[in-house]
C-alpha cells in the first residue's frame, strides 16, 4: 500500500494517463497530498494518524463481512472524537478469500515476476491487498482531511465515498472521470476527488505504467465480478 502510493506521488502528472484516467487536471495537487500522506503513515514515528485494521475471517462481527459477500473491507468513516480516539478497518472474509486479495505487486526486482504479472490479460489482478487498503484508508476522515480539508459530507465526514463502485470498480471509477469531461456542470456528479477507488485505480495504474512500460485499459467486462 505505502508502496503504491509513494510511486503513484512520483509518477503522478496531468500528462500520465494513470492519473488522467480517474481525475480532473486541477485535482493533480489533492491527489499527490494523498499520496504522499498515505506513505507516510508508513513510518509509525511520524504517521499523520494512528488507524486500527481489525480482521473479521468468518464475518461473525461486522453484518455486512458476513457469508464473505459483497465487501472485501469496511471502514469507520466517522469523526474522531480526539487523538486517542483510532478508527478502524475491517477486512471481511473476501478480502482472505478473494482471488484478487490473495495476490500483490511483484517484488520490482524479480524479472521473470514483474513480467508475469505485466503480461497478465485478464485485469483481476488489478485489485491486490494493497489496492483495497489503499482504498480503505482514504475513507478515514483524519486521513482525507489533510488533502480535503473544506470538503466535508453532512456529519462533518472528510472521507472520500463509494460513488462509483458497482461490481467493477475500476472502470466505474474511470466512467466517473469521463462523465465529469463530458458535462462538467452537472450536479449529480461527485468530483473524483470523492470518489474512493478513483484513488486506488490511480495509483495502481501509475505503478503499472511506471514498471510494466504500458498503458492499461481494464475490460467492461470480466474481471470483479
Amino acid at each position: 500500500m505505502a508502496n503504491l502510493a509513494l510511486h503513484a506521488y512520483d509518477e503522478a502528472s496531468s500528462d500520465s494517463y494513470g492519473f488522467k484516467h480517474y481525475f480532473k487536471d486541477d485535482e493533480l495537487d489533492k491527489f499527490k497530498l494523498a499520496m504522499s500522506t498515505i506513505q507516510q503513515n508508513n513510518d509509525p514515528t511520524n504517521a499523520p494518524y494512528n488507524f486500527i485494521i481489525n480482521c473479521d475471517p468468518t464475518g461473525e462481527v461486522l453484518k455486512d463481512c458476513k457469508n464473505g459477500e459483497g465487501s472485501y473491507a469496511i471502514t469507520d468513516p466517522t469523526v474522531p472524537q480526539d487523538d486517542n480516539d483510532h478508527k478502524s478497518i475491517w477486512l471481511c472474509p473476501l478480502f482472505f478469500t478473494g482471488d484478487q486479495t490473495k495476490n500483490d505487486l511483484p517484488n520490482t526486482e524479480d524479472a521473470d515476476k514483474l513480467k508475469a504479472w505485466c503480461d497478465q490479460k485478464d485485469y483481476t489482478f488489478f485489485t491486490t491487498a494493497g489496492h483495497t487498503l489503499l482504498h480503505e484508508i482514504t475513507h478515514l476522515d483524519a486521513m482525507a482531511k489533510k488533502w480535503l480539508p473544506e470538503e466535508a459530507n453532512d456529519q462533518g465526514e472528510h472521507g472520500t465515498e463509494d460513488f462509483a463502485q458497482g461490481s467493477r470498480p475500476i472502470f466505474d471509477a474511470r466512467q466517473l472521470k469521463v462523465l465529469v469531461d463530458n458535462d462538467p456542470g452537472r450536479d449529480d456528479v461527485p468530483a473524483p476527488r470523492l470518489n474512493a477507488e478513483s484513488y486506488a485505480g490511480a495509483a495502481t495504474e501509475l505503478w503499472a505504467q511506471r514498471f510494466c512500460k504500458k498503458d492499461f485499459i481494464p475490460p467492461k467486462t470480466g474481471y470483479q465480478t
